[in-house]
């Protein structure tokens, strides 16, 4: 796994905030100064959420990204799906040593694949669990708790 679901999270979270607090659409420009990052880096991610049937786009004036669905249908699982690479182990594995005096390479690593399928199968169960809207809602209470969300309108990274 890389960083694109984070970026994805991140994105999502502030474009299901922005719409529930401001009924617009948010600008790439005003994404990538939240996530800290370049614009077209997040243009690559909004590509591949719009791929994914999560994100639209409007052009002209007031344009931007909006959710392509309810917030709180969105699972974070489905942002996961969307973002990373099919055939990605999420955890790597080591080939190990081959030949005939090497008796726990192939153990170890048929204990390690049951392992990591358990790991891998419990991430996607909790993130099946978390949506967009509980997502963005839970963050936006911590932020301003922190006191770092004055209003709005003057929402920046920080």
């Amino acid at each position: 796994m890389n960083s694109r679901l984070t970026v994805a999270a991140h994105v999502l979270g502030m474009i299901a905030y922005i719409e529930r607090e401001q009924q617009r659409a948010t600008t790439s420009d005003e994404l990538a100064s939240s996530v800290g990052t370049n614009p077209v880096v997040v243009r690559r991610v909004l590509s591949q959420l719009k791929q994914a049937g999560l994100v639209d786009s409007r052009r002209g004036v007031g344009g931007g990204s909006i959710l392509a669905r309810d917030p709180r249908e969105i699972t974070m699982r489905m942002v996961y799906e969307a973002v990373e690479e099919r055939d990605c182990e999420l955890i790597g594995r080591h080939a190990g040593c081959v030949g005939e005096n090497c008796h726990v390479a192939p153990v170890i690593a048929k204990y390690l694949d049951e392992l990591y399928a358990d790991a891998e199968e419990a991430l996607l169960r909790t993130l099946s669990s978390v949506t967009v809207d509980s997502m963005s809602r839970a963050v936006m209470d911590r932020v301003q708790r922190r006191g770092a969300l004055h209003r709005p309108s003057t929402l920046q990274a920080s």
